[in-house]
C-alpha cells in the first residue's frame, strides 16, 4: 500500500484560492493527503503545484450542485475521510429589490446555493466514509452573520452555523466532531473581486480600524484556526461558532 493510500484523507472545498489554498498546503505540510475540490480546473491545479512534494488529488467540481457532490463522492470511492473543511462560498450583490420577487427569489437562492448547499451536499455525501472517532469537520461562516450586514450572504453564513450545529448532534454519536470558523475582514483572496468589488487600500484601511488589533486577517490566521480543530488536541470541542476576527466583532 502507498503512502498516500495510507495518509489521512482532508477534503478542502474552495481549494483554488483564498483562504481554502492555503488551508489546503497547510494540510499537506502535515502530511494529511488532500483533496482540493473546487469549480476552476486551472487554479486547483495550481494549488496541487505549490504542494509539491505532498499528496493530493483535484476534484474539478461544483458541489453545490448535487450532481458535484456525486461526482466527488465517486472520486472518493469509499474511502476513509478524516477532515473536511468546507470553504467554497462567495457573496452577491448588495441591492433593494424594490418589491420585484423574481430578483429578490433569484438572489437569496443563488446566496444559499452558494454557501450553504456548497457544504452541506458534499458533507453528506461522504458523511458515511468519515471516520469514527477521529472525524473532524469545519465550516466557514463569516462575521456577517452576526450583524446581518451583508444581505442574502450574511443569511446563509448564519445558515452554514445552524447547519454546523446540527451536524455537530448528528454526527457526535460517532465521535466525528463540527465547528464554524466565523473569520472577520481576509486581505489577499479572491472574495471581493469575484463579487464584482475591488479590494481598494481604503477598505482594507477601514477594516483593520475595525479591529482590535489594527490589521485585517491573513488566509494563514484562518488555516492556523482550522489545523487546531482538525487535530486531536480539539476533540472535545464541537458545535462551537469559532469568530477569528481580530476582535471586530466586539467593535460593531
Amino acid at each position: 500500500m502507498s503512502e498516500q493510500d495510507t495518509a489521512e484523507v482532508i477534503v478542502v472545498t474552495g481549494a483554488g484560492s483564498g483562504m481554502g489554498r492555503d488551508i489546503a498546503i497547510d494540510q499537506a505540510r502535515l502530511g494529511r493527503h488532500v483533496v482540493l475540490v473546487g469549480r476552476r480546473l486551472d487554479p486547483l491545479q495550481e494549488t496541487a503545484a505549490a504542494i509539491a512534494s505532498g499528496s493530493s488529488t483535484v476534484v474539478a467540481a461544483d458541489v453545490s450542485m448535487r450532481s458535484g457532490a456525486e461526482q466527488l463522492r465517486t472520486v472518493l470511492a469509499g474511502r476513509p475521510v478524516t477532515g473536511f473543511v468546507a470553504v467554497a462560498g462567495g457573496q452577491g450583490d448588495f441591492k433593494d429589490y424594490d418589491g420585484d420577487l423574481q430578483q429578490a427569489e433569484d438572489a437569496w437562492e443563488q446566496a444559499l446555493r452558494k454557501n450553504l448547499y456548497s457544504a452541506l451536499l458534499p458533507i453528506e455525501a461522504l458523511l458515511p466514509q468519515m471516520v469514527d472517532r477521529a472525524g473532524r469537520i469545519v465550516l466557514i461562516g463569516s462575521t456577517a452573520a452576526l450583524d446581518g450586514r451583508g444581505g442574502p450572504y450574511a443569511t446563509a453564513k448564519a445558515a452554514m452555523a445552524g447547519y454546523g450545529r446540527d451536524l455537530a448532534v448528528r454526527a457526535g454519536s460517532r465521535g466525528i466532531t463540527t465547528n464554524t470558523i466565523t473569520p472577520g475582514f481576509v486581505g489577499g483572496t479572491e472574495f471581493f473581486t469575484a463579487g464584482g468589488y475591488g479590494e481598494s487600500t481604503a477598505m482594507v484601511d477601514r477594516a483593520a480600524a475595525q479591529t482590535l488589533v489594527g490589521r485585517v486577517g491573513a488566509p494563514a490566521d484562518i488555516s492556523a484556526a482550522v489545523r487546531w480543530l482538525l487535530g486531536v488536541d480539539a476533540g472535545w470541542v464541537t458545535g462551537q461558532t469559532v469568530i477569528v476576527s481580530g476582535g471586530t466583532d466586539m467593535t460593531r
